[in-house]
């Protein structure tokens, strides 16, 4: 009997969370904002399990062994203590601090483990890579300062508890006076990010008081594949999505259900009554609940006028190229990554 299975169809949006827009509890319906023909029906009934994943997106190697602690990490430390949380909030409890802090783990949590934030986290490091690297260099410079002896060292440095999980090469030559640093900008520093944000920065998420929204009797919230918003806000025609964690005045938004919509405002306090129940706020909530999702829209029911607001993109060319690096992902990465071990 096999005990120690891989599990290789990682979520990236939790199937507990997904259901609670699920008529069955096994099916939720689905607009896809890429698409390869355009006679593909907008919307598509779709089970929960086989929605929202992606095979081997947590998965990695250590050695020639292939682990999927970050699926078990998930699950462990932010999903299984919040579903009572949101079972709670969707009944009409009040949060208590210590529900609260479980909400801002899993809300952080969710807001870095998706396919839109790996592609906005690698674009942004190899801007950042020479930088990135020099910061390394620096850290690490101690360390073969302290050598005496001439000679070359290849290695990975350990200058965080988790740098393992870092694909980065440094080769000295004391003897040349030469460094060598080989990086990839890819799967290993992402999980390095994810781990080290959920670990050393997370204390700052439970700072925030979470308020729960109502939607008005003829709006239903639907969400999406990347639901957590960072809402910078000024007025319904002019906002964007680059607010962050520590921004004051910004917004944090997720919706919990068709019916309720969890938010926050930073460091100051929110006049939730104005909100509440509001058609006008409700339509704009669910507005920007399309405009930010990445590739996936979900609801308990088709949706009207999603082409007004989130056009879809027939593109079959696209489709396949992202179909094609989601489904060699893992395994080109994991090549690469060996070959700086």
């Amino acid at each position: 009997m096999q005990t120690n299975l891989i599990a290789h169809n990682n979520h990236y949006i939790p199937q507990f969370y997904l259901k609670n827009w699920s008529q069955d509890g096994n099916s939720i319906f689905v607009y896809n904002l890429l698409v390869s023909d355009s006679r593909i029906p907008h919307w598509n009934r779709k089970k929960i399990k086989s929605t929202a994943v992606w095979n081997d997106f947590y998965t990695r190697n250590e050695g020639e062994k292939e682990v999927d602690d970050f699926e078990k990490w998930f699950d462990k430390e932010f999903e299984s203590p919040v579903k009572t949380v949101f079972d709670n909030l969707i009944k009409g409890h009040n949060l208590d601090e210590d529900e609260s802090k479980k909400l801002s783990r899993f809300v952080g949590a969710q807001y870095l483990r998706t396919p839109a934030r790996l592609n906005a986290l690698m674009a942004q490091w190899r801007t950042e890579m020479p930088q990135i690297l020099e910061g390394v260099l620096q850290k690490i410079s101690t360390q073969f300062e302290i050598e005496s002896t001439s000679q070359i060292i290849s290695s990975q440095p350990q200058i965080y508890e988790d740098a393992k999980l870092l694909p980065i090469k440094v080769s000295v030559d004391k003897e040349m006076s030469q460094v060598k640093v080989d990086s990839l900008v890819g799967k290993g520093m992402y999980l390095f990010a994810l781990k080290h944000l959920l670990t050393k920065t997370v204390s700052v998420l439970g700072k925030h008081r979470w308020r729960v929204i109502h939607a008005s009797d003829s709006v239903s919230f639907p969400t999406s594949d990347d639901p957590v918003i960072c809402l910078n806000y000024s007025s319904e025609h002019e906002y964007d999505f680059k607010g962050g964690w520590g921004k004051k005045n910004g917004n944090i938004i997720m919706p919990l259900s068709p019916k309720l919509l969890l938010i926050t405002q930073i460091g100051s306090y929110m006049p939730i009554k104005q909100l509440d129940y509001s058609e006008r706020w409700s339509k704009f909530f669910r507005k920007i609940i399309i405009e930010h999702a990445h590739r996936h829209v979900y609801a308990i029911e088709p949706q009207k006028g999603m082409l007004a607001i989130n056009p879809r993109r027939v593109d079959a060319i696209l489709f396949e190229r992202e179909k094609s690096i989601m489904g060699g992902w893992h395994g080109e990465q994991m090549e690469m990554e060996a070959q700086l071990r």
